[in-house]
């Protein structure tokens, strides 16, 4: 730009700074002037929905609310509850749906995806509801062969080749240190004195054939540390067996002096001990393939195996009897059991189980579990739930 150009441009703004002074002293124009360049990339901030706010302010509540609502109802079904379950198992043995509500497990409790070879022995049904139960109905209905729902054997019609009463004394013909306690009303075995009672002349007894053994006896609290394997009654080749975590039936050897071993567990804590408890244990062999030994503990099933056609080696004993409070198992290093014996109980006969596959439970509370025994397979399972 040259000198006369430069000094045009020079007036040209004092004139204008002038006029701009003379405008604003009179009131035309704003005495701040807004630079329109600048606004070209101002973003003004965006207001807020008065509706959107709203409906945040509404989710703040209703979402802690609906929660809250959720948990009490499913603790307290104020409208009641009414649900079926349905399981089945197809000719593969696959069971579907899978579920967590639902599902079967073998008797330890592993759940199980199918069962190709149907029931051997036992298995449960698991029902484990959305909802907290609380003295619901649950109504079973099993569908298949040679299954049923496992209910405690009928031993009022029984006749008992051996009862032997130990709460009002020693019976006769048994020989050993254990003694009568007229304070505890039984006959007290005691493991710091290693004391025991056999019954001479029976090697050979309890063991050629069928068999229900029944017991009612209270381990102390001795009985609690003393470990595992305390006999409560037995013959070598089969035993009842008390420990401080289990209560056991095993019979075995099976068949020859190799042959294989069963056994049943029904799980226990340190509530059980000190007080009295009852067991029902069975042996059922079978020609023809369908046998099973079967334990029960204070009315509750703690299980059923499968043993075919196997049968207890009776020369397995020896020339042991049957004995009470100490089994010379385990080359003789089993513990002794402390506390009282009341009664024992053997026949030749089996006890029989219901063959019931409807039944309706009744005050459940929380998880149910439905224990199915048998030699068969199931086709269906259907559990109606109400409360």
């Amino acid at each position: 730009m040259d000198d006369a150009s430069r000094h045009r441009q020079e007036d040209w703004e004092r004139s204008l700074q002038a006029w701009r002074a003379k405008q604003a002293k009179e009131g035309k124009i704003p005495s701040v002037i807004i630079d329109h360049t600048k606004m070209k990339n101002h973003t003004p901030t965006k207001k807020d929905s008065p509706i959107f706010t709203k409906f945040l302010i509404f989710l703040a509540f209703a979402i802690p609310i609906a929660i809250l609502g959720y948990a009490l109802y499913i603790n307290y079904l104020p409208f009641g509850y009414e649900k079926t379950y349905t399981l089945t198992i197809d000719q593969d043995g696959i069971i579907s749906p899978l579920s967590n509500e639902i599902y079967i497990t073998n008797a330890q409790g592993r759940k199980l995806l199918s069962l190709p070879e149907g029931v051997n022995g036992q298995v449960n049904i698991v029902l484990v509801p959305s909802v907290v139960l609380k003295n619901a109905l649950v109504n079973v209905d099993i569908q298949g062969e040679n299954v049923f729902i496992a209910t405690e054997p009928d031993t009022s019609s029984m006749d008992w080749d051996y009862d032997w009463d130990f709460a009002s004394s020693i019976p006769n013909g048994f020989e050993g240190t254990a003694t009568f306690s007229t304070e505890e009303g039984c006959t007290h075995f005691n493991a710091y004195n290693e004391e025991t009672l056999s019954l001479p002349n029976s090697k050979d007894l309890f063991e050629s054939g069928p068999m229900t053994i029944y017991t009612k006896w209270k381990p102390s609290q001795v009985s609690a540390m003393a470990g595992n394997n305390q006999q409560i009654v037995g013959h070598f080749n089969w035993e009842l067996w008390q420990g401080q975590n289990n209560v056991q039936f095993r019979v075995g050897r099976m068949n020859d002096a190799n042959g294989t071993s069963y056994s049943i567990s029904y799980p226990v804590n340190q509530d059980f001990f000190g007080k009295e408890h009852e067991a029902l244990a069975i042996y059922s062999p079978s020609e023809e393939g369908n046998g099973y030994i079967e334990l029960w503990i204070d009315d509750k099933v703690a299980g059923r195996e499968f043993i075919a056609e196997d049968v207890i080696y009776k020369d397995y004993n020896g020339e042991s009897p049957l004995n009470l409070g100490w089994s010379n198992h385990n080359y003789g290093n089993n513990p002794y059991f402390d506390g009282c014996i009341y009664q024992a109980k053997i026949s030749d006969e089996v006890a029989s189980n219901k063959q019931i596959t409807n039944e309706l439970f009744e005050n459940i509370n929380g998880t149910a579990t439905i224990p199915i025994i048998g030699n068969g397979k199931i086709s269906s399972v259907t559990l109606k739930v109400s409360q």
